[in-house]
């Protein structure tokens, strides 16, 4: 997964408004600012969109079968916040960590990797489904 830095997310920032601008045909010279041009087309913050989408795939991933190495390497993660080593003489790289795409999900969601694992394995199986809670009226 693509791991977005803050200059990633401006560029995505510049191109969002850059679009939104066309759209509602702002030209450079009409001196609008960038919170009018949002007013007046309505739609949120690129970064909104983005952190809906990341968990998104998040759950998507959570979802998959055990044995698709989708799934296998942000488990192994969920894993090592928990204290699960993989082995008994593993240990972490010597340096600071990377920023990984978990990392970020777990700075989105102010949620441990383990509680948005569950989240997501659990998500819409509380034991009623919509159908059969409309059949029983």
């Amino acid at each position: 997964m693509l791991c977005l830095t803050n200059v990633i997310i401006l560029y995505y920032l510049a191109f969002y408004m850059k679009c939104q601008r066309q759209i509602t045909k702002i030209r450079w010279q009409d001196h609008i600012m960038n919170s009018e041009v949002a007013a007046r087309t309505g739609l949120g913050p690129v970064s909104d969109l983005i952190t809906r989408r990341r968990n998104s795939v998040f759950g998507h991933i959570a979802r998959l079968p055990e044995d698709t190495p989708a799934h296998q390497a942000p488990r192994c993660h969920v894993d090592l916040t928990l204290g699960h080593l993989p082995d008994q003489s593993w240990k972490r790289r010597p340096g600071r960590p990377n920023n990984r795409w978990i990392d970020q999900l777990r700075r989105d969601n102010n949620m441990p990797p383990a509680d948005l694992w569950r989240r997501s394995t659990t998500r819409g199986h509380s034991g009623v489904t919509l159908r059969s809670s409309m059949t029983t009226r």
